[in-house]
């Protein structure tokens, strides 16, 4: 959840806000053998914000009677940063956990 090396615990693992680096700065760990995360953090997002977030601008526009531009200009921000805070954390903790159990993708070429 810190976003740090699954092997030494003090390189970073992310390259940016969300791409993965391809090694670690400290115990040089090769990255690119492993698939980073697949869908399954993103999905997850998807759900916990549709289930937990989302609700909220349509019940305020319901029920207390917000104009539609102030709710979605309120909660698309919040909206995008929950999303992409979220979906880091995600990403680090199924990629360790990735590490951890070895889950290394195995590339075949095709022969013909």
């Amino acid at each position: 959840m810190a976003a740090r090396c699954p092997v030494c615990g003090r390189g970073k693992l992310f390259a940016g806000v969300l791409k993965f680096r391809e090694r670690c700065d400290v115990c040089d760990a090769d990255f690119t053998a492993l698939e980073a995360a697949d869908d399954g953090p993103a999905i997850i997002v998807i759900f916990l914000v549709g289930i937990f977030i989302v609700p909220f601008p349509v019940l305020l526009s319901v029920l207390k009677g917000w104009p539609t531009w102030l709710s979605l200009g309120l909660f698309i921000p919040i909206i995008i940063f929950v999303s992409v805070g979220l979906l880091r954390v995600l990403r680090g903790v199924m990629f360790t956990q990735a590490w951890n159990r070895k889950a290394i993708e195995r590339r075949y070429k095709n022969k013909k």
